[in-house]
């Protein structure tokens, strides 16, 4: 993906210390989920239905400091629930930034404002604001009138204010390929920093009828894919080529680790068998080699970057065509 160049050299760096070290299965990005809660109930939002019995729950904040040094991942993108409604929000995205963690705070950027008051502008520090369409598709999707004014007047405050902006967008079924682009090119107006574009997926607590099949992932994407030659989309080009059905690729769950209140959730973000109360007792319990080939019937129509992305950045070097896509698109 299309990230900052301190951020790319930490990572390349972190990928060849593991694998000098011979380790195979270790984790690129930790998502750190410090609450559950949040003050929108998104159509398509797992978490509040899953976790509805501790939905007020809070992770302490040496718990969630620790959980980033038991990781080591050398990116922490702080979730939730949103977390810009975690009580020590500020303290421990300063305790990241000093352990030098390349931090990213996936937002629906309606507590911004008073955030930004706190943190100031740091090369370790990046918004992820989600945004899932234009005005009317988004105010659908999170159940609430004017959020997706707020959302662009927050993005013009954070760019006014120097900091990284990077927006999430989640492609459903009623998603058009038209809207799309016409989103794409609204947040480039905006001067965003990049724009990460994925499927829907199907939590395994949720069974409406609001995900994108298999079958209907390469139309949509296609599209995505060219715009992504000249807009600044963060989805890599073998991600995309997989989204587009015109490849394979097996998934890497252990490359993207979850922490909730609840503990280390195994074995991936959308998937739980449990909770575990070490990374290293998550990680002895789970075979990834069976999530990895995708035998379990719940991996059946997941195409979601955060196992795929990760299996895209540890082939690096595998294939001198593919090498070359991601370096082409590294520097554009």
């Amino acid at each position: 993906m299309r990230i900052p160049l301190k951020q790319m050299t930490d990572l390349v760096r972190y990928l060849s210390r593991k694998k000098r070290s011979g380790e195979k299965y270790f984790p690129l990005v930790l998502m750190l989920e410090p609450l559950h809660a949040c003050n929108l109930a998104c159509i398509g939002c797992g978490r509040i239905v899953e976790y509805k019995d501790t939905i007020r729950d809070q992770m302490p904040l040496d718990e969630a400091l620790g959980a980033a040094d038991e990781a080591d991942a050398p990116i922490v993108s702080i979730c939730g629930g949103e977390p810009l409604m975690y009580k020590h929000i500020v303290a421990l995205t300063k305790g990241l930034i000093e352990r030098r963690r390349h931090v990213q705070i996936c937002t629906n950027a309606l507590l911004l404002e008073r955030f930004v008051k706190h943190v100031e502008p740091n090369p370790y520090l990046s918004f992820n604001v989600h945004i899932d369409g234009m005005k009317e598709t988004h105010d659908r999707v999170v159940d609430r009138d004017g959020v997706f004014d707020t959302c662009v007047k927050m993005i013009k405050m954070l760019k006014e204010k120097k900091y990284r902006v990077q927006t999430n967008t989640t492609v459903f079924r009623e998603t058009t390929a038209d809207e799309l682009e016409e989103l794409i090119k609204m947040l480039t107006a905006l001067k965003v920093d990049g724009m990460l574009v994925t499927p829907g997926y199907h939590y395994q607590v949720l069974t409406n009828d609001i995900y994108l099949k298999n079958d209907e992932m390469p139309a949509k994407f296609r599209r995505v894919k060219k715009l992504a030659e000249d807009y600044k989309i963060i989805n890599t080009p073998i991600y995309l080529e997989y989204l587009t059905g015109d490849r394979d690729l097996l998934c890497s769950p252990w490359t993207t680790v979850t922490r909730n209140p609840r503990g280390w959730k195994g074995p991936c973000y959308l998937i739980t068998n449990g909770h575990y109360q070490s990374f290293k007792e998550m990680h002895a319990a789970t075979d990834w080699e069976y999530y990895r080939t995708k035998q379990d019937f719940r991996c059946r129509d997941c195409k979601l970057h955060s196992g795929f992305e990760g299996t895209t950045a540890l082939e690096f070097g595998k294939d001198v065509r593919d090498s070359y896509k991601m370096v082409r698109h590294a520097l554009s």
